[in-house]
């Protein structure tokens, strides 16, 4: 019994110290990207950033941390200050959102999409839209928003 035991030590003591590979978490298999899942994850994100506009854990789930948002008074929001202001100046309830005309074209790792939202009462009634394009990029597993800007869509009166 005593050289079983002078075995299983030797053995211990090199499997302690032979290099080996790191231990990986067992976890999900890596599902293979295509052009047709990445437009539904990206239609899924847009979808939920619409209706997460202005929650803080969806906002921090969507927004890359390089984020960064053009706004009309020409400041360029960080991620920080776009979750402030989305969750701290909130529109009425009783407005609703949809999207119209969703394009999305994928660049490898990046991806852009642009779009109308289109705003309406509590009557059903169009009262806004904005066109917009938001830049993504594939990282660490997941689709990540890295840019986004809006832009009020007004009517042009033709000159006389």
């Amino acid at each position: 019994m005593r050289p079983q035991l002078i075995l299983l030590a030797g053995a211990l003591v090199l499997s302690a110290v032979s290099p080996r590979p790191p231990a990986k978490a067992v976890s999900e298999p890596a599902r293979q990207r295509t052009p047709e899942q990445d437009r539904r994850d990206l239609m899924a994100l847009e979808t939920g950033w619409l209706a997460g506009e202005h929650n803080a854990a969806v906002l921090d789930r969507i927004l890359a941390p390089d984020f960064v948002h053009a706004v009309v008074t020409g400041d360029l929001l960080d991620k920080t200050q776009h979750i402030y202001y989305a969750t701290k100046f909130l529109p009425p309830s009783t407005l609703k959102q949809r999207f119209e005309n969703l394009k999305i074209r994928l660049y490898g790792d990046f991806a852009i999409v642009n779009g109308l939202v289109v705003t309406s009462n509590e009557h059903g009634k169009d009262i806004d839209q904005s066109v917009f394009t938001d830049v993504f990029a594939y990282r660490d597993g997941s689709w990540r928003a890295i840019n986004a800007q809006e832009n009020r869509v007004e009517q042009l009166h033709s000159p006389k």
